[in-house]
């Protein structure tokens, strides 16, 4: 049996201009954070926490400097501070969700993969990262609803054709499966080619792709 592998999504740094002291540390940490230097961008951070511990685009580029650092409970407690402050908004809703599924925390990580859905409806990746777990957990019928509706959304997101192909195929579509690896692979997805060659008809025209 052929080990799927299931996409995933990386977590983007936000930079924002701030006032006063901490403009300098801020901006030093989203530099470090660019590069990758997030143990060095933490430091930063840090020195702003003594001057300004409120500020919110402090409080977010701490939080994505834990989630990198794996320190994920910090990360969740600065997305739930976050949240606190603008509880209208679901990207620190799903962010939080995101924090709880590296835990493998997976309950909660629906939990707040669901409130995100709720407060914002219209983003993609919260319906493809829902759906990933729903994959994971062999629930092919919701898996396939969650990339469906972030297909609808974002037609061009090969990783959520890609996966709805993996869901397909493990509820005994196979021919829906290879359709949808077939647009995922012209969308640029690099595993699909793999599981058309080793998973579909040869007839199929997707077996020609080099």
């Amino acid at each position: 049996m052929m080990k799927f592998l299931i996409a995933f999504i990386f977590i983007s740094v936000m930079s924002y201009a701030q006032s006063k002291e901490d403009v300098t540390w801020n901006n030093q940490a989203v530099s470090l954070m660019d590069s990758g230097n997030y143990e060095r961008a933490l430091v930063c951070l840090d020195k702003i926490k003594d001057l300004d511990g409120n500020n919110f685009v402090y409080r977010y580029n701490r939080a994505v400097t834990l989630f990198h650092l794996k320190q994920y409970q910090d990360a969740i407690a600065e997305y739930k501070f976050l949240h606190q402050l603008f509880p209208e908004q679901g990207e620190y809703l799903f962010q939080t969700g995101n924090a709880y599924e590296q835990l493998d925390s997976v309950e909660q990580a629906v939990t707040y993969y669901n409130k995100a859905i709720e407060a914002d409806p219209d983003h993609f990746i919260y319906f493809f990262k829902r759906g990933t777990i729903r994959l994971k957990q062999n629930k092919f019928e919701e898996a396939k609803k969650d990339f469906t509706l972030a297909i609808d959304l974002n037609p061009n997101h090969h990783n959520s054709f890609h996966n709805r192909g993996i869901a397909f195929y493990k509820s005994g579509q196979p021919d829906k499966a290879c359709a949808d690896w077939c647009q995922a692979s012209v969308l640029g997805n690099t595993y699909s080619k793999g599981h058309i060659e080793q998973n579909c008809s040869k007839s199929h025209p997707c077996i020609t792709f080099k």
